[in-house]
């Protein structure tokens, strides 16, 4: 099967599995404003260079402010997918490496936030630099993060705080 079929048939299961979770939980009332904050949706996604692999974020509303993703990544072959880091870490924006066997992300990860890496299968997460957003007057457009070619260096965006005397 070509990666774009697995592709597809991996974010239609991930579509439904959102779908059926969330019409289960809201009962046969149909959708009232409490069931809002049970409400998911799929996020960024990135196949693998090989295409054995899509790491997804799946969108939460379940805390108060501000909606965050989680971070998975599933197994084309098997459709298993596991969580890349715990229950309450956040994560965002999946960059695989050229070689596919390092996936660069932002977000939180315990008590650090910023840059992180891990293994293909979510394994072993790295914090790579902490990053404090972005001065851009566009947030949330364009490429925050780049791989070399070479997937020896990681080039990404972060803004440092004036310094006024």
């Amino acid at each position: 099967m070509s990666g774009l079929r697995l592709f597809v048939r991996a974010m239609v299961c991930v579509s439904t599995l959102i779908w059926v979770v969330t019409v289960r939980s809201s009962g046969a009332q149909g959708l009232a404003s409490a069931d809002l904050s049970r409400l998911r949706s799929v996020g960024s996604v990135a196949v693998s260079p090989d295409g054995h692999r899509l790491a997804y974020t799946i969108v939460m509303r379940d805390r108060p402010g501000r909606p965050y993703g989680q971070l998975w990544i599933m197994d084309l072959a098997t459709q298993k997918s596991e969580r890349v880091g715990g229950e309450k870490d956040s994560a965002g924006s999946p960059l695989w490496s050229p070689d596919g066997k390092v996936l660069a992300f932002g977000g939180n990860q315990g008590d650090k936030t910023g840059l992180f890496v891990a293994h293909q299968d979510g394994s072993e997460v790295t914090s790579l630099a902490p990053t404090t957003g972005t001065n851009s007057p566009l947030p949330g457009t364009g490429r925050e993060m780049a791989w070399s070619p070479d997937g020896k260096q990681i080039a990404f965006i972060s803004s440092t705080p004036s310094v006024t005397g």
